[in-house]
């Protein structure tokens, strides 16, 4: 299944150690281009996805300050539902750990090309922080804790029911 990098037209790197943010105008325009070519080449909308989701190991835009949020409330990306992860939290700590080979299989389940072993080293820790910058940008650190682990669980039961 193809995949649109929303990166591809948007990189916004890093200046200083800093991440830029998006200008409300580039924003409109990654949007309507989107349209165009999700309508255009028959991409699902919520193939979407930035670099450091497709190549985590080489990527890190569009970084953690892109606005998928937005993004999917124009019909574009894909976004889990506050309540599911809520539930899926299930009154955990948020920064509690998680199995990493639980969480890993997950991840891999949802599209990502990540090992499944439980290993938890540098090449898990960018497709967990990959993950992190798009659906928690908040906190993209690599961990695996409950809080992102409650987001995919969300994200596979909103696209990827069994």
């Amino acid at each position: 299944m193809p995949h649109l990098s929303a990166s591809r037209t948007s990189s916004r790197p890093l200046q200083n150690g800093q991440w830029q943010p998006y200008p409300p105008k580039q924003i409109a325009a990654i949007i309507q281009l989107s349209r165009d070519i999700i309508t255009r080449y028959k991409i699902p909308p919520t193939r979407i996805v930035g670099h450091s989701d497709i190549a985590p190991q080489r990527k890190i835009d569009p970084g953690p300050l892109f606005p998928w949020r937005t993004l999917y409330d124009a019909g574009i990306g894909a976004w889990p539902d506050d309540a599911t992860i809520a539930a899926h939290l299930a009154g955990r700590d948020p920064k509690a750990p998680v199995d990493v080979k639980a969480f890993q299989e997950k991840l891999k389940r949802y599209g990502y090309d990540i090992a499944t072993d439980g290993v938890l080293d540098d090449k898990t820790r960018r497709v967990f922080a990959a993950f992190q910058m798009y659906l928690r940008p908040s906190d993209y650190a690599g961990d695996a804790d409950a809080q992102t682990d409650a987001i995919a669980q969300a994200q596979l039961d909103k696209y990827f029911p069994q």
